[in-house]
């Protein structure tokens, strides 16, 4: 029997898509803690005055009791490359990575969701450890909408999409059918204790 998930890891392109559509705060709905790898904070915030950035930073302030910024070996990487004005490219991807492998380590019965939206990922389902859920933005706002936390996920999508954020992907249920139902179960779950 699978443990419940007890983290949200989350790639830098949720972030967009949802800082976009305004709706940040979904992340908080499941109730579990939240972790932002350094890379993804950089990649996300890191251009001043780029839509939602400011607005990425001041969730995360105000919510620091659920909310992390994880420092990684690839920010590292990711720091030296801004300086020498070398790509960055993917490497919040990469970092994402790095802290659920890390956490996985720490404890051999912990679950955890990585929120994503590009295909390279899912394409690296072999190298991220079987308890590690993949759920794509779409998916993730449909459980949710599913368990009664949100009214809509077509309006969430939508919102982001008139603030021009592609979502054309994310409106297509994924690949992984397994996760969201664990998810929809665990939402379940909450809802009636």
């Amino acid at each position: 029997m699978s443990q419940p998930f007890s983290l949200i890891v989350t790639d830098t392109s949720p972030l967009f898509t949802l800082v976009l559509a305004e709706a940040l705060d979904v992340l908080l709905r499941p109730f579990l803690a939240i972790r932002i790898p350094d890379a993804v904070y950089i990649e996300a915030t890191r251009v001043h005055g780029a839509p939602g950035a400011e607005q990425i930073v001041e969730w995360i302030n105000a919510n620091l009791d659920r909310v992390q910024i994880v420092p990684t070996d690839i920010g590292i990487d990711q720091q030296r490359r801004l300086e020498e004005g070398r790509s960055i490219r993917g490497l919040g991807e990469h970092a994402a990575i790095e802290v659920l492998e890390r956490f996985a380590r720490s404890d051999p019965t912990a679950e955890a969701l990585l929120l994503f939206e590009d295909s390279d990922i899912e394409r690296r389902r072999a190298i991220v450890d079987q308890r590690i859920g993949l759920i794509s933005t779409g998916d993730f706002l449909r459980e949710l909408e599913a368990a009664g936390l949100i009214q809509s996920a077509d309006y969430v999508l939508d919102q982001a999409a008139a603030r021009g954020r592609n979502v054309d992907r994310q409106r297509r249920p994924g690949d992984d059918p397994g996760t969201r139902e664990r998810l929809r179960q665990q939402l379940a779950k909450r809802g009636t204790s």
